[in-house]
């Protein structure tokens, strides 16, 4: 019995990984200042907040977690191994994507992504993400689960954003 609240602890991957695990969740949807205080304490099992912001009731916030569990769950979506990539399941935020056409006002799609050659992509994808998350969310990066290329490939992120703040500070 979840009850949505801004008082929660925050909803993250690993509680939506946890939701998706149990056999079933009732998320208590509040409205305007929520839920009598009799009903938090006798009926809700925990509470979580989706972030640090108020809405007018619950149901915004039940989607948001329906959302996320249900992708978890086998079958919902059509590529599982696309879940294992998205942003948060192992610390770091998804690389960019591109779709057709290959250039969109002016904008080009990377080289290295029409060229085939999937080491190549790979790698690019792991960098990119890696940027991405040093760029967006370096908190983040404290309890990433990186392999050791990936923590190499941040190592050289690192050194070479810091030779760039060097570089403008002359």
């Amino acid at each position: 019995m979840i009850l949505p609240t801004p008082q929660g602890r925050p909803f993250t991957h690993a509680e939506a990984v946890r939701l998706s695990g149990l056999d079933h969740v009732v998320v208590l949807c509040g409205r305007y200042e929520g839920i009598d205080e009799r009903v938090r304490e006798a009926v809700a099992t925990e509470e979580i907040s989706v972030g640090d912001y108020v809405l007018t009731g619950g149901e915004l916030a039940a989607l948001v977690v329906l959302d996320a569990v249900a992708r978890l769950l086998p079958g919902a979506v059509g590529d599982e191994q696309s879940v294992e990539q998205d942003s948060f399941v192992r610390g770091v935020l998804d690389c960019p994507h591109y779709t057709r056409p290959a250039e969109f006002r002016g904008l080009k799609v990377p080289e290295v992504l029409l060229s085939g050659h999937h080491g190549e992509i790979r790698r690019w994808r792991q960098r990119e993400a890696l940027r991405r998350t040093l760029e967006r969310r370096p908190d983040l990066l404290g309890t990433a689960r990186l392999d050791p290329d990936e923590r190499q490939v941040l190592d050289e992120l690192i050194r070479q954003r810091e030779k760039e703040r060097v570089d403008e500070g002359d």
